[in-house]
């Protein structure tokens, strides 16, 4: 965990300082412009490749490779330019497929995921578990709703008791 910590924050410092750096060659609003657009390519890709993955998600396997195009979209989201490169590396298939022999390597399996879902209807009461208990109901008036709509209307008061009382 912290030798991610301490990538993360020096990705960040690299970041910073090569922004400066090319700020200073290209100038700053075209930095700006520059990062803008590589957010908008970065949205796009997250957009058209949710769709796909989210198909692939619910017929039961993925391929590992369609988890590398939303990752690069959402590398260029992130501004700076050290991110923006790795986002254009994930998009080059040859380097797709090293990232998920490296993958597959590491986690022992191959480089597909598999899901199995329970065909259970979403309205099913999965608590019951097929015991039903059987009885009977009652329907309660409660004067409630009655005492509640006296007091609103400000037709029954302390006066106005009085006042009955005395007749």
């Amino acid at each position: 965990m912290q030798k991610l910590f301490l990538t993360l924050v020096i990705l960040f410092v690299l970041e910073i300082l090569l922004l400066i750096q090319i700020g200073g060659y290209i100038g700053g609003l075209n930095v700006i412009f520059i990062m803008f657009a590589m957010m908008v390519i970065g949205a796009v890709i997250i957009k058209r490749c949710f769709k796909r993955v989210m198909e692939q998600l619910q017929h039961g396997v993925v391929d590992i490779k369609i988890i590398f195009l939303p990752l690069s979209g959402f590398l260029f989201l992130f501004p700076g330019f050290i991110s923006d490169i790795l986002a254009l590396l994930l998009l080059l298939p040859f380097v797709q497929s090293k990232c998920s022999k490296v993958y597959s390597s590491k986690s022992g399996s191959g480089t597909s995921f598999a899901f199995k879902s329970s065909n259970s209807d979403a309205f099913t009461d999965v608590f019951s578990k097929g015991r039903t208990i059987d009885g009977t109901a009652t329907v309660v008036q409660d004067d409630h709703e009655e005492l509640n709509h006296n007091s609103i209307d400000g037709s029954s008061s302390k006066a106005d008791s009085s006042e009955k009382n005395s007749k």
